[in-house]
């Protein structure tokens, strides 16, 4: 019996404490997802999920995810700054089930789930009651753009490492313990394992809160300098892997460095800022949008619960914590400030004089501070209405949200989308009923709690912008769609001799999410490419919806160009006919070619060009069965630039990031392989170092002496570092 007893006092003890509710709470919200009845849409699947998806198949199979031979015609994965391939948080779980989209999702929203402990924590470090806890957890991860870019993997994973980060600073600040200091070095380095913008904002903000505890400590400084110290130089020991990797490749991108007229397009619009008084005024949450702009990045929804609350309250928590609160509400308005971009001076002055702003092009990402600056004032403004003092309003919050609910009516009028004006109803009347609750019963925690979380089902997370059907991503050969038709021609038509590359337009599943399948293409969606390969084969970093959107250029006119049978393309497929286009079936249209060239090439002759490409002319004209360009000034070794000898490939093995041949040369003699290359790729001949050269604008080549040899080609991360860094110190 006693047993028994002390069992039941257990979880009657754990039922009360924060941690359980927020994981009931989280439960509640992500029950969708986790059940895999939705899937996070849009970047997660086409973009983010098939990169982690290779990693963990690649660490399973015992081999290096360095380099993605699958997209691109092959590309430096390491080096790209979105990817996670060395995110432990997210790679480990996923070899558990690393072709699993619902996996995938789970493992993000656990992420969700483990930043939300640490948002309690540290709002219990600051004194603050059960139900201001879980406030400050329901909008630090649920509210805005924490809810509205969950597709954005990278910088969910990112913002959810702040808590902690912001817990272990605050201890470490107030403790002056070396654990704290080694705590927050471990959250810092894992939140920057991803270069988004999201991280460099927070990085930013961290070392401000840094800066600020130096200049207010009144004891042992020293001390904390060198805790702070120790806790960047930890961070970026944890992140130099990636942060080497990306800064080394990035010089050879079309991203290296954005023009303030390239970044302004990604600010938010003006009239996004109503969206702060409802998540559904412009019809977004129901698929039917109506907004300016992109509204998964525009969107300002924290609740109508939580702007209630501080709007009644917020002058008393002025009044009690003036330094906390005028903190938070600086970091909220500078938040949107610089979201609005070239709407006020904010953005383009730190534009110009922000060291690492250059390097990323959308504003609208300032927004991911603007959410738990929102949630802190939620929660002190919670915090003061349960003690029972009586109403003491934020009067300037007052006036903006007043003139904001002018600005909003008069969309909604002049657009004549009269629903708007209902859910603005709706926010308003459950923000009011939270406030009545809250003056007037005497335990309104289950009141309060249930309207938010209600609030939050309706507006940030039950929506068109990050849900989906969990069933229409998935690429197998037996569902129906453009998708799974391509998907099972590839699948039938897979080769080991060669790539076998194919075109991809409008086939969203497949863009990307080919690399899941291993089936290899010569585009995919990335913002971030070789600019060389930019240049030459003229697919963007985003999907074309159809092949007449293609930009031609000199070396790709059309697709009978030689470019493309260096390439390996043997398929161009797309939903809908375009020209020259045959009918798979009724899903898909198809164009094979015939005059792909062999993975290996053994040409005898060398052209050179003076220009950073070869002209497009002559290049056009060349036999590469006979002739191979190379840059003016490359180091061939001991080929001849005429008449190099016969190369015979005995043997061969390809994997991810290593290829290995075995030759017999009656002759000194040039091996080209029809893979991108990149810095990082070094080669070996029997075990000793040799050039890699690049040939034909974007391949690579290596001179093989007379004889019989293994050539290895390998891409290092090493190799990568001391390429890509050198040439950016040497400019």
């Amino acid at each position: 019996m006693m047993s028994t007893t002390a069992a039941t006092s257990r979880w009657t003890r754990l039922r009360q404490t924060p941690g359980f509710a927020w994981s009931a709470l989280w439960l509640i919200l992500c029950l969708p997802w986790l059940l895999g009845v939705w899937t996070i849409p849009f970047d997660a699947v086409q973009q983010f999920f098939p990169a982690v998806s290779f990693t963990a198949q690649q660490l399973l199979q015992l081999d290096l995810p360095w380099w993605n031979p699958y997209l691109h015609g092959g590309y430096p994965q390491l080096a790209d700054p979105q990817m996670m391939t060395l995110q432990p948080t997210v790679v480990l779980p996923m070899l558990l089930a690393p072709t699993s989209l619902h996996w995938f999702t789970v493992v993000i929203l656990l992420h969700v789930l483990v930043a939300g402990m640490g948002a309690l924590k540290l709002a219990a470090h600051h004194g603050m009651q059960r139900l201001p806890q879980l406030m400050f957890a329901l909008v630090f991860l649920f509210g805005g753009v924490a809810a509205a870019r969950l597709q954005h993997t990278p910088m969910i994973v990112s913002y959810c490492m702040l808590p902690w980060l912001w817990l272990a600073l605050d201890q470490l600040r107030r403790h002056l313990q070396w654990r704290h200091a080694v705590l927050a070095g471990v959250v810092g380095g894992l939140c920057a394992l991803q270069l988004t913008q999201v991280t460099y904002l927070i990085v930013l903000a961290c070392a401000l809160y840094s800066a600020g505890a130096l200049v207010v400590a009144d004891r042992q400084r020293v001390r904390l300098f060198l805790q702070l110290a120790v806790v960047g130089a930890v961070a970026a020991l944890i992140s130099a892997p990636q942060w080497l990797s990306t800064f080394a490749w990035l010089a050879q991108t079309n991203r290296d460095g954005v023009t303030l007229d390239t970044a302004l397009p990604g600010a938010i619009q003006w009239q996004s800022l109503a969206t702060l008084l409802s998540g559904n005024i412009f019809s977004q949450g129901r698929g039917d949008s109506w907004a300016f702009g992109d509204i998964t990045t525009d969107y300002l929804y924290v609740g109508a619960v939580p702007l209630a609350v501080w709007l009644a309250w917020g002058g008393e928590v002025i009044r009690r914590t003036p330094t906390q609160a005028r903190i938070a509400l600086a970091v909220f308005v500078f938040a949107v400030l610089f979201a609005l971009g070239g709407a006020t001076p904010v953005f383009p002055l730190l534009f110009e004089w922000l060291p690492g702003l250059d390097l990323f092009r959308r504003p609208s990402d300032g927004l991911f501070l603007a959410v738990p600056a929102a949630a802190w004032l939620a929660a002190s403004a919670l915090q003061v209405a349960l003690a029972q003092h009586g109403l003491r309003p934020h009067w300037p919050s007052v006036l903006v949200t007043g003139l904001l609910a002018v600005a909003s009516g008069w969309l909604i009028v002049s657009s004549g989308r009269l629903p708007g004006f209902a859910w603005i109803a709706l926010s308003a009347v459950l923000g009011t009923l939270a406030v009545h609750q809250l003056r007037r019963h005497r335990a309104p925690a289950r009141w309060v709690l249930g309207l938010v979380l209600l609030d939050l089902l309706v507006f940030n997370v039950s929506t068109s912008f990050n849900a989906r059907s969990a069933t229409r991503p998935v690429l197998t050969a037996s569902r129906a769609g453009a998708a799974q038709s391509a998907y099972q021609l590839l699948s039938a038509q897979r080769t080991a001799s060669g790539p076998q590359r194919a075109l991809v337009f409008g086939i969203g599943p497949l863009t990307n999410g080919a690399a899941v399948h291993a089936l290899p293409l010569a585009n995919g969606y990335n913002p971030l490419l070789d600019a060389r390969y930019l240049r030459m084969v003229g697919m963007p970093g985003d999907p074309l919806e159809n092949v007449q959107d293609k930009p031609d250029t000199p070396w790709t006119a059309d697709f009978n160009a030689p470019l493309y049978d260096l390439l390996g393309v043997r398929w161009v497929l797309a939903p809908g006919a375009f020209p020259g286009s045959r009918a798979h079936d009724d899903q898909l249209q198809y164009l094979r070619r015939d005059s792909v060239l062999p993975r290996l090439l053994n040409p005898r002759q060398v052209r050179w060009h003076e220009e950073d490409l070869p002209p497009a002319a002559a290049f056009n004209e060349t036999d590469f069965g006979a002739a191979l360009w190379l840059p003016q000034g490359a180091q061939r070794g001991l080929c001849p630039e005429a008449g190099a000898g016969a190369l015979q490939v005995l043997e061969q093995h390809h994997a991810a990031s290593t290829m290995t041949v075995r030759v017999h040369a009656d002759a000194p003699a040039w091996l080209v392989v029809n893979d991108v290359i990149a810095p990082g790729w070094r080669a070996e001949i029997n075990g000793e170092a040799t050039d890699v050269l690049r040939a034909n604008g974007l391949f690579r080549a290596v001179c093989v002496p007379a004889g019989t040899h293994e050539v290895t080609l390998r891409f290092s991360p090493l190799q990568l570092w001391r390429e890509g860094l050198a040439a950016r110190l040497g400019r």
